[in-house]
């Protein structure tokens, strides 16, 4: 077996199945298998899993942790290539898979994170962050590049691939509360291993949270943060890349139709996000 693919689910929804149908229409030279790891669905998500040739297994919703799970899911791994993909995205095209896997060809590659592309339906704010942060060419990354891409946050194992053979040296931290995939990217960087992102290894994917919702998710990125989740190298222009990032967005949302509306409601975004940091940043160094 050469690759694994592994999906964390639970009530999945709607567009679970044709995650399903495209992750086993992959055109890929090797083996490979789909494991699906469900922690207490109360939808159709088991159901459908149960219709294609996944390797299923179920846990209860209390034991699952987003490092301690991708473990498991790696344990349970037959390939010699862990690849992540979560239930919320979808790839592009058919060969997603090869694409993702062919960077670990290369001996000094220990992790590959593939592109982000936002669904069209997505929000301004929400759509420009992955216009920005995910580009259109290949990044290399090692831990003396003399800069980094928008502080790299392309790194994320919602589309990524990894040695399994990496991950049995290191593995995914069960500290911190998310962030998980940052927080390995970091230790292999110091141990001067390479990563690469790919962005013709593809999918959909984005968040339709409301401001509320959005504010809740930074609060567990700070709290993950104060538990270390946060060595990534920056780069040395790091304030220059956020301001630009916010000057960019608002030239964005200005394109936008209704950007009378998506104006305000972006700043009130960019603020959930940063206060959101801030309160799980404080919330975690008094835990």
């Amino acid at each position: 077996m050469e690759a694994s693919i592994i999906v964390l689910s639970k009530n999945a929804g709607d567009g679970w199945e044709r995650l399903l149908q495209r992750l086993f229409s992959q055109k890929f030279s090797g083996e490979c298998e789909v494991i699906v790891i469900d922690s207490g669905s109360s939808d159709a998500t088991v159901e459908i899993a149960r219709r294609y040739p996944a390797r299923l297994v179920t846990i209860p919703p209390e034991e699952f942790h987003h490092g301690r799970t991708r473990n498991l899911g790696a344990g349970l791994a037959r390939g010699e290539i862990l690849v992540y993909i979560t239930q919320d995205a979808l790839p592009l095209r058919d060969d997603w898979l090869q694409r993702l896997v062919d960077n670990l060809a290369d001996p000094e590659v220990a992790m590959v994170c593939g592109r982000q592309v936002p669904w069209q339906h997505t929000k301004p704010p929400e759509k420009f962050f992955y216009l920005y942060n995910f580009p259109g060419f290949k990044v290399r990354v090692t831990a003396h590049d003399p800069d980094y891409f928008h502080d790299n946050l392309f790194i994320s194992d919602v589309n990524s691939a990894l040695r399994k053979d990496i991950w049995q040296q290191f593995r995914f931290s069960e500290k911190v509360i998310v962030a998980e995939d940052k927080e390995l990217a970091a230790r292999l960087l110091r141990a001067g291993w390479t990563l690469i992102y790919e962005p013709e290894a593809a999918v959909y994917h984005a968040h339709d949270l409301t401001l509320k919702e959005t504010f809740d998710r930074y609060v567990t990125f700070g709290i993950a943060l104060a538990q270390g989740s946060g060595g990534l190298p920056r780069s040395r222009n790091w304030l220059a890349h956020r301001l630009g990032h916010i000057i960019q967005e608002m030239k964005f949302v200005l394109s936008q139709d209704r950007w009378w509306y998506w104006l305000p409601y972006s700043l009130a975004y960019e603020l959930s996000k940063l206060l959101g940091i801030a309160c799980g940043f404080i919330k975690g160094v008094l835990q």
